[in-house]
């Protein structure tokens, strides 16, 4: 993953929350794609869409939820949607290889027109307050930290390991990508394998 693009990212959607926005969008990649789902499922964003420049439908807003496109490829299973002019599809909007073309029975999706794909993001409020209150790099394009799995461990359980400091605050959540993907470090500890860290977000700490 682009950790500039991270970085940019990361800004938008904390400065978007604060802002008290019910729909931001950022450019379509299958990286960020995948990042936003497993903040989805950890409940820190409430919708994920695929769609054009311009925002879905309200009717398309609806909570949704979707497997890790990443691991669905790894795995051979899954289902990622996306929104286009006839509605829900089977990957109508979704992520194919470059220079690939897709067929679609309105037309077909042209290279400009991938490009123009974007990410639809719905932010999440509690009594008005975000639930997404800050979100940080812990990788940098200078440095990039990778941990293995017994030092993934230690980070769950609130250890400091190097300079980055433990988990110890309610909601806070840490990303990593690793060879099965994006995901939760909880989640990687669970699966026994190390990573590189992306990202610290702190969620609302009482709902």
């Amino acid at each position: 993953m682009s950790l500039v693009l991270l970085a940019h990212a990361s800004s938008h959607l904390q400065n978007a929350s604060r802002a008290r926005l019910g729909l931001t969008s950022l450019p379509l990649t299958s990286q960020l794609h995948a990042l936003l789902l497993q903040m989805q499922k950890f409940g820190l964003v409430s919708t994920v869409l695929v769609g054009g420049p311009t925002p879905p439908p309200p009717s398309s807003l609806a909570p949704t939820m979707s497997p890790n496109p990443s691991g669905a490829r790894a795995e051979g299973t899954g289902h990622v949607a996306g929104w286009g002019p006839q509605g829900w599809g089977n990957g109508g909007y979704g992520l194919g290889n470059e220079g690939e073309e897709e067929e679609e029975e309105d037309g077909t999706v042209t290279q400009a027109n991938i490009a123009s794909r974007r990410l639809w993001v719905g932010l999440k409020y509690h009594n008005s307050i975000p639930v997404l209150e800050r979100m940080r790099l812990v990788s940098k394009p200078t440095r990039r930290v990778w941990m293995p799995y017994a030092d993934l461990d230690r980070l769950v359980k609130g250890e400091r390991r190097g300079h980055v400091r433990g988990m110890r605050a309610v909601g806070e959540a840490l990303y990593l990508t690793s060879d099965r993907g994006i995901m939760e470090v909880r989640e990687a500890v669970e699966r026994r394998i190390g990573g590189m860290l992306l990202c610290r977000v702190n969620g609302l700490r009482e709902f």
